[in-house]
């Protein structure tokens, strides 16, 4: 438990130290902090991707790579003054951050999959040309997993790669918290609209064994459209907090292609609030590298863009083929989840294909039988606790000079945009872990919208105050005995890694794997399907679980190519 602790802070640190060039000091520190790591997060990924071009990202690389960060960090942190709220933010992170990780799993079977063995290939190896050739999966990985892969230092070792998501979450947790409290008597809006955030957050996404990908990016979406809310954009002459959101809102993307939508948040204060500073820009160039550099990433790893969306593959890239006969064709796994999302593997009728199966809502009666019924019972025991909190606000009395508090047009806004949202997920991608972001912005703006109409927060402050910090302690108590009855259930049963989370990695390669060579050369480790986890996990690189058929090989420059027979 105290490694974890100890872990978790100087993690917490070292996204501070990362992201610090974006603290502004404000009336509350703590949220500059905050809003520091969640930046640092965004910018040790990017570090990550371009380093990978040319090395990979090996412990010695990220050591070096945290020693330098944390001295510049330092160096800039007693300059701010701000160095004793630091380390009571990240005392309090760690605390959270060691609740969550102490005897829980990783997420499965996605971290076995592709998750782990992805970042276990960047910690051993520079970029790969058509590395989805092994594994289809490895085509679309998040910009977490090169997170994640940067914190396999020396300090942390292969341990680290655990840390960054629970310290994403607890800084999230702290920083909406820390919103709620400064600004309950300046913004009434604003403060509801994040105490909702905090309550979902508390609610459905406080599980790290169910975190993945989704999780994380859903989190900074919430963090954006807050982040969004908040700001008058108005004011925003020297064009910092634009450039802030769409850093954010880039970070977002690549932790999940399907948040691309996130983009009409920066679209729409360019076009109701443009300056040319939004534009002309030095750090405009910045997020330009950083994305041209993320779209060769993919390129290289799978040639597209964006995989699987076929329009933006590249056919006569020697590693992509579209031949519908390779587990790798865009065309095939872009259909495949399309019709798993909808319930295919549910469906009990005739038989009929795939491509059938997701047109003009076939599939509509199998998926809500499973899927549909799920997403129903898990919103509408939040939707119960939002009820509850507009009732008990009823009978608050109003202030006798109270003033009407006008709507938000950003609050529309993001209504009408988490109403589009919200729609294109359930025309294409309709399970809950691939939308709840857009579905829970919906339903919180819905709530926030009516309290306004029905002028709920127009109350007397003090009491208004004193009932939303009750609340918090119930949410946070709730959150708090939750995982550590999970602790008490599994303290005594013996887990792999133990307390840590759990993820396969063992120095036996030959108890998990195969070696597997083409023309003579090592080519990969074949997975051996009769193990008790399902997938490679953290072992080996390149591992799969598939044997690669009509899959060439060779070397060139320092670079390795996987590539198909055409």
């Amino acid at each position: 438990m105290i490694n974890i602790f100890l872990f978790s802070f100087f993690a917490s640190i070292y996204l501070f130290c990362a992201g610090i060039f974006f603290y502004t000091k404000k009336d509350n520190e703590n949220d500059g902090i905050y809003i520091s790591i969640f930046f640092g997060a965004c910018i040790l990924s990017f570090i990550a991707v371009f380093l990978n071009f040319f090395v990979s990202l090996n412990p010695t690389i990220n050591t070096i790579l945290f020693v330098t960060v944390t001295i510049i960090g330092f160096v800039l942190i007693f300059k701010k003054e701000i160095f004793y709220k630091l380390i009571k933010c990240c005392i309090l992170i760690a605390l959270i951050s060691t609740l969550i990780l102490y005897f829980d799993t990783i997420y499965r079977p996605d971290a076995n999959l592709y998750h782990l063995p992805y970042t276990r290939i960047i910690n051993d190896n520079k970029i790969i040309f058509g590395i989805s050739n092994v594994h289809f999966r490895f085509g679309h990985v998040s910009i977490l997993q090169y997170l994640n892969a940067i914190f396999n230092n020396i300090l942390f070792k292969e341990k680290g790669i655990l840390i960054p998501a629970a310290v994403i979450f607890s800084s999230t947790v702290l920083y909406f918290y820390n919103e709620i409290i400064h600004n309950i008597s300046k913004n009434k809006i604003y403060s509801y609209y994040v105490f909702l955030l905090l309550a979902y957050t508390l609610f459905g996404y406080n599980r790290y064994s169910e975190f993945g990908n989704d999780t994380i990016a859903h989190l900074f979406f919430l963090i954006i459209s807050s982040y969004f809310l908040k700001t008058d954009f108005k004011k925003d002459v020297n064009a910092q907090e634009f450039i802030k959101i769409s850093i954010l809102s880039l970070f977002c993307f690549m932790s999940k292609t399907g948040l691309i939508f996130v983009f009409f948040i920066p679209l729409y204060i360019l076009i109701f609030n443009f300056r040319k500073k939004y534009l002309l820009n030095y750090l405009n160039i910045f997020i330009l590298i950083i994305a041209l550099s993320w779209f060769a990433k993919n390129i290289i790893t799978s040639g597209c863009f964006i995989y699987p969306i076929e329009i933006t593959c590249l056919e006569t890239l020697q590693w992509f083929s579209n031949d519908s006969n390779y587990l790798i064709s865009a065309q095939a796994q872009s259909l495949d989840n399309e019709a798993w999302t909808k319930g295919w593997v549910n469906y009990n009728g005739a038989q009929v294909s795939q491509e059938y199966y997701v047109k003009n809502f076939f599939w509509l009666k199998t998926w809500f039988s499973i899927h549909g019924l799920l997403i129903i019972k898990k919103l509408s025991i939040f939707i119960f606790i939002l009820t509850i909190i507009n009732f008990y606000l009823k009978r608050i009395e109003a202030n006798d000079n109270s003033v009407e508090i006008k709507l938000d047009k950003k609050i529309v806004f993001l209504f009408f945009l988490s109403v589009f949202c919200t729609l294109m997920w359930f025309l294409r991608f309709p399970i809950f872990r691939y939308g709840s972001s857009y579905i829970v912005v919906l339903i919180i703006c819905i709530y926030t919208i009516f309290a306004i109409k029905n002028r709920l927060i127009e109350k007397n402050i003090q009491k208004l105050t004193k009932y939303l910090k009750i609340l918090l302690i119930i949410f946070f108590t709730l959150f708090s005995l939750k995982h550590t009855l999970r602790i008490y259930k599994n303290y005594n049963h013996s887990l792999v890694n133990e307390p840590w989370p759990k993820f396969p990695k063992t120095k036996d390669t030959t108890s998990i794997s195969e070696t597997k060579k083409i023309n003579d050369t090592f080519a990969y480790y074949l997975h051996k399907q009769n193990l008790n986890y399902d997938g490679c996990g953290y072992i080996l690189s390149p591992c799969t679980p598939y044997l690669l058929k009509n899959v060439k090989l060779k070397e060139m420059y320092g670079y390795k190519f996987y590539y198909l027979y055409k």
